[in-house]
Parts: C-alpha cells; structure tokens; sequence
C-alpha cells in the first residue's frame, strides 16, 4: 500500500506532509502563513510539463510544494482536506 503524502490528525490542527524528496514535515495551524493551489510548471530537457499543485507557504518564508504528478489518485482528496483544514484553521488560501 502506498503511503499517503498529506495526512491530517484527528483533531485537524497538524498536517504531515511527505515531500518529493521522501522527507517528513510536520506542519502546525501556527507554521503556515497561506496555502496557494493552482497549476506548476516542471521543465525537463525540451518539454514542458504543467499540473496542479499544492503549495503550502511557511512563516520562516519557506515553501513545500506537492505536484498532481507525485499522486494521481489521491491528488483532488488531498485538496479537499488541505481545504478543509485551512477553512477550520482560519489560513489564507490563494487560488
């Protein structure tokens, strides 16, 4: 079974999110400045690939970015529960 990237706790006040280097992040209400969905541009040699994405903007001015390419199956999951924890978290969202 494949391991989830974006997994929320119970009482939906932490995220941890696994990046495309493999590395474990947990994530509090409090370390998030904005999350922004929208669509990532990857170029590799002489092609371009577009696809959605999810970007989560930290207070220390870093970001974490989760591509649809990373996980086609659960990829619109991950958006509503990143949605839905933003909304009950009171984090901007950037569309």
């Amino acid at each position: 079974m494949k391991t989830r990237l974006i997994s929320c706790n119970r009482d939906w006040t932490s995220l941890t999110v696994i990046d495309n280097k493999g590395k474990h992040h947990i994530l509090s209400y409090n370390d998030i400045d904005k999350i922004k969905l929208g669509y990532f541009t990857q170029r590799k040699l002489f092609t371009k690939k577009t696809s959605e994405k999810i970007e989560f903007v930290l207070k220390n001015n870093s970001s974490i970015i989760l591509t649809k390419v990373m996980d086609w199956n659960y990829f619109d999951q991950y958006k509503r529960e990143v949605i839905k924890f933003a909304n009950d978290n009171k984090i901007k969202i950037e569309v």
